[in-house]
């Protein structure tokens, strides 16, 4: 718990001292959670045998 709580002291100071750095953490961490949410629910499709490869919208 101690290195988590260094972590967030470290974000809470960059976000003091450096707006552009973090908004580039920010953006870089939303990028990383999002590619890993993606590929985690491909994996789980793929295992469930659910094909995306191609979703078609009608309307």
């Amino acid at each position: 718990m101690e290195s988590l709580e260094q972590i967030i002291s470290w974000v809470v100071e960059l976000n003091n001292s450096n707006h552009m750095g973090y908004a580039f953490l920010t953006v870089f961490v939303m990028a990383g959670i999002g590619g890993l949410l993606g590929v985690t629910i491909e994996l789980i499709f793929k295992t469930l045998g659910i094909k995306s490869d191609k979703i078609e919208i009608k309307h």
